[in-house]
């Protein structure tokens, strides 16, 4: 695996103001074998000019189709020999590639390996903990990281990884924090495009079947908050999503006793974490006149979260105290 390249892969849509930074975050590796390719997913921006600026910077241009089939197609097009999937309004630390690398030359078995992540803010800027968006809209937020032991910059997690963990509700978010090895997809398959926004969670789950998985606990990513994609989080299709994918490990699970025990755990966080967003969806879908995805909401907090009608009036009432007495 020393001195192998590896394929940074940029899916990107409307992602012009961030995208630079995404960019030159790879530029600055201290690990200089290395490409880059960015696939603009039907942009209507000009992040295909963007990106097309920087020499060196493979540009792929689809139709829209969605983040799993472009990272599908930047992995197509790829020639590394590791990959990592950075999203279009993230970056990389200096030391990323060479981090992932050397780890994975330490630990052979593994398919992939993964580092934690900070948050920043519009700005770039390190956010601190009184600043950070709880229940924002991108997988990753504080509160999904409360909930569901997700790798923030102050977590220590073991080394060694296994598939009951990721059972268990732990997922790697940004997808960036993980360094895979081109086997892991050779072995178990692409992207799949019909568990989207959770289809990095289902290739992690395929690929810890198949091979260890290591962290090294180094902060390696900056994981940006921006209203853009705050304002893109859908808890009906989160929660929609992630269950389709659970229902995926059945017949891995069956007749395993702890690997029952970590499904059910895990199926239990999942449906809190966006469970818990389902009445602001509703309240917010109302208001705006989407009845149809207001009634979808409602039914999935009946089947799955029915204790949100409960909690969601106490909470705003909470809220309203302590506005009133601040």
């Amino acid at each position: 695996m020393r001195g192998k390249k590896v394929s940074v892969i940029i899916p990107c849509y409307n992602g012009a103001r961030f995208l630079p930074e995404a960019i030159e975050s790879v530029l600055a590796q201290t690990y200089r074998e290395f490409e880059i390719i960015v696939v603009d997913d039907g942009s209507t921006d000009n992040s295909g000019v963007v990106a097309r600026s920087y020499s060196g910077v493979r540009v792929i241009r689809q139709e829209n189709q969605g983040v799993a089939v472009a990272r599908n197609t930047g992995l197509c097009e790829s020639r590394g020999d590791c990959l990592v999937f950075l999203d279009q309004d993230d970056r990389l630390l200096p030391n990323a590639l060479e981090v992932g690398v050397n780890h994975l030359n330490s630990h052979l078995d593994c398919g992939f390996v993964f580092g934690l992540f900070r948050f920043i803010g519009p700005n770039g800027v390190p956010l601190p903990r009184s600043k950070r968006q709880v229940g924002g809209a991108k997988k990753g937020t504080e509160r999904e990281a409360k909930v569901i032991g997700s790798n923030i910059e102050t977590a220590n997690y073991q080394e060694h990884f296994d598939y009951k963990v990721l059972l268990s509700g732990r997922t790697l978010v940004p997808p960036s924090t993980a360094m895979f090895r081109r086997a892991v997809f050779q072995s178990v398959g692409d992207f799949d495009p019909s568990v989207v926004p959770m289809d990095d969670y289902d290739t992690y789950l395929r690929a810890a079947r198949a091979f260890p998985i290591c962290c090294h606990n180094q902060v390696i990513v900056e994981y940006r908050q921006h209203l853009g994609n705050q304002s893109r989080r859908n808890n009906a299709r989160e929660l929609a999503a992630t269950l389709r994918v659970l229902d995926a490990q059945k017949d891995f699970v069956k007749g395993n006793k702890d690997r029952e025990v970590a499904y059910r755990i895990g199926r239990k966080k999942w449906i809190r974490l966006w469970g818990r967003g389902l009445p602001y969806d509703i309240a917010h879908s109302l208001i705006a006149g989407r009845f149809s995805y207001a009634v979808r909401c409602t039914l999935l907090l009946l089947r799955y979260y029915p204790q949100g009608f409960f909690w969601f009036p106490i909470h705003l009432l909470t809220r309203l105290a302590q506005h009133c007495c601040g």
